[in-house]
């Protein structure tokens, strides 16, 4: 294998920097834009709103507590239309163990939907989107670098 610039930097199929282009934009778009804006549209409102009681975190590291709670929301406002409507065993299970939990933490039955604004609930679909997207863009990623081209992330030290 040789060393060249070029040969570092790309990979041999030139169909995976399209993919890694689009998968880092999402990164990004989360990490620099969704995060922030969920923080100011979603958290802080809803903080407001619900009495905040036996939340896990909720003094100390300030990002810890913000993604529990920002998780905390969008499920809330994302799976309540299904909430005790599935007929699946497990997607039932799933959703309506979700939801007593969120009712033994605020100690009372909350329907966060009801109570959220339109742009409330568009990035709440998005940021559960963009979730499957960050996670379900690891199995490429994981199968370019170890089963199809090794030599091309050994050759970046991964």
């Amino acid at each position: 294998m040789s060393d060249t610039l070029s040969e570092l930097l790309f990979s041999p199929n030139p169909i995976w920097h399209y993919f890694w282009i689009a998968w880092m934009l999402v990164l990004f778009s989360v990490l620099l834009i969704q995060l922030p804006l969920a923080y100011f549209a979603l958290v802080r409102p809803f903080d407001k709103k619900f009495e905040m009681k036996n939340i896990i975190l909720e003094r100390g590291i300030f990002y810890g507590s913000f993604i529990v709670r920002l998780t905390n929301y969008v499920h809330g406002i994302v799976f309540e239309p299904y909430r005790g409507k599935l007929s699946n065993p497990i997607a039932k299970r799933l959703i309506d163990g979700k939801f007593a939990y969120q009712d033994r933490l605020y100690e009372k039955r909350i329907n966060m939907r009801s109570s959220a604004s339109p742009l409330q609930i568009v990035l709440s679909y998005i940021l559960v989107a963009s979730t499957i997207v960050m996670v379900g863009g690891m199995i490429p990623l994981l199968i370019h670098n170890f089963i199809l081209y090794p030599d091309f992330a050994a050759a970046h030290g991964g």
